[in-house]
């Protein structure tokens, strides 16, 4: 008798391999309303072979194509035209073979948040992956040009999340108590807070308006500092958060209150929008936890698309802060995205030369490749930070693509391995925030400087089940 596993791989096979006759359909001309059909049979196809939870996954996936098309071609290039964020407008046929390829994915990430490892997963591929893999039909109008890039980016995402699904390895850490571990976050918290305040000043928090004067401010100090660049992302990304969560597990109103006020004083001082949204994103990544793992991609990729519309149906005229922070979180990731790939496809590639490698490589340019993108492409200042797998290949091109995307995998199992028998609900949002990260910047980057390799630790020293235990109990 087959195995639920044996039959689950062959009907996703089944549907990969629907998918692509459908690619090969879409590619005649005139039969886009065939293509359209066959992306509405296609979750009708899942709910047969693998099941509701899969299909309304997959379901999920196609409607924020659909959004993020709509959002893109009717406010976002209308509004910020001027910035790079045009539309070409490509075909339906070939935005239609594009949406298919964005909503691939959707076909094998677990659904269940069983490990951690789940919620980053599901963070890049709505922020990271999607936009990266949509927005360049509509920069350039051709799919011929973008279709080496689409191919390498589901490549990717293909074997993230085979690798994720690989079995964690067995590391025994020693624990801390509960009452140590919560003491070390608060210790954690409060010098960070203390060494912010000292370093970068006690100031109102920013308008969304004004939050690049506050950057640009932030940016001239902490040039002057030692480790300010890592203690405020540190805290930012991985202590406040933890806090906000243990908090929540544990029903101690003061502990949460204590990662917001560091989260706001950060906000106050860098003016990262990144941090203000995760004061909503903690909360929100943690009810999703403890009330619905088991369907936490579906309910992840039905949260974004409902988001995605909502924010860009508040407002849509420029300057407003709904439709800038949807253009930022929507399209810049494929927008930038798309340069690295235009550029370092037909210019010399980076080779880690201005990372860890520098010691053994010559660089071909005398800045980072975020001031280089932006100098290009942008003819500014610009810091044009992008995604892992734009920053893979501006290093190594294709190999660099997937032989980050394999080692981003393995981190992501090693975080699976420590946090095994941990509270999900409490270091879910530093994962999610962690997800973000790599929808936004290099891997090593978020690894050290953003501080995913310090939430490894962190995690390895919380103690197993107690804190679950403890909300139950009702400790407060």
């Amino acid at each position: 008798m087959a195995t639920r596993s044996s039959i689950s791989l062959h009907a996703a096979g089944m549907l990969l391999a629907a998918a692509a006759a459908g690619l090969i359909v879409l590619t005649q001309p005139g039969i886009a309303a065939v293509g359209l059909g066959t992306l509405t049979v296609a979750p009708v196809a899942a709910l047969v072979l693998v099941g509701p939870a899969r299909a309304l996954a997959i379901a999920g996936a196609l409607g924020y194509a659909a959004a993020l098309n709509w959002a893109y071609t009717s406010h976002f290039s209308p509004v910020y035209s001027y910035n790079g964020v045009i539309d070409a407008d490509p075909t339906p046929t070939a935005a239609l073979i594009v949406a298919t390829i964005a909503a691939l994915p959707a076909a094998w990430l677990p659904i269940a948040a069983r490990r951690p490892s789940t919620i980053a997963l599901w963070t890049i591929y709505l922020v990271g992956y999607v936009p990266t893999a949509m927005v360049p039909i509509y920069l350039t109008g051709s799919l011929e040009a973008v279709l080496p890039w689409e191919l390498a980016l589901v490549s990717a995402m293909a074997v993230l999340g085979a690798i994720v699904r690989l079995r964690p390895p067995l590391i025994e850490v020693p624990h801390l108590s509960l009452s140590g571990f919560t003491w070390l976050l608060v210790a954690l918290g409060v010098l960070t807070f203390l060494y912010i305040a000292a370093t970068f000043g006690l100031h109102p928090p920013p308008s969304l308006s004004e939050v690049y004067v506050t950057r640009a401010q932030f940016t001239a100090l902490q040039v002057g500092t030692a480790v300010g660049g890592y203690i405020v992302p540190w805290a930012a990304n991985v202590i406040n958060p933890l806090l906000m969560g243990i908090g929540m597990a544990q029903r101690r109103l003061w502990l949460v209150a204590l990662g917001l006020l560091g989260q706001m004083l950060i906000y106050a001082d860098t003016g990262y929008k990144a941090v203000l949204f995760s004061v909503v994103l903690v909360p929100l990544v943690y009810f999703a936890l403890s009330r619905a793992a088991r369907s936490f991609g579906t309910l992840a990729v039905l949260g974004t698309a409902g988001i995605l519309v909502a924010t860009v149906g508040i407002n849509s005229r420029p300057g407003d802060w709904p439709i800038a922070l949807a253009t930022r979180t929507f399209a810049t990731p494929g927008h930038v995205g798309w340069y690295y790939y235009d550029y370092f496809s037909q210019h010399d590639q980076y080779q880690l030369s201005h990372s860890f490698l520098s010691w053994l490589v010559d660089s071909s340019y005398s800045v980072d490749a975020p001031l280089l993108i932006g100098s290009v492409y942008f003819h500014q200042g610009t810091d044009a930070n992008t995604s892992l797998f734009a920053d893979a290949f501006a290093n190594f091109g294709y190999p660099g693509v997937i032989v980050f995307t394999v080692i981003c995998g393995f981190a992501l199992l090693i975080i699976d391995a420590v946090a095994r028998g941990r509270d999900a609900r409490v270091i879910g949002p530093t994962l999610a925030i962690a997800g973000l990260s790599l929808a936004a910047t290099g891997f090593f980057t978020t690894m050290l400087t953003h501080g995913l390799a310090l939430a490894g630790v962190i995690i390895a020293l919380m103690p197993p089940v107690e804190i679950r235990r403890a909300a139950r109990g009702g400790a407060g």
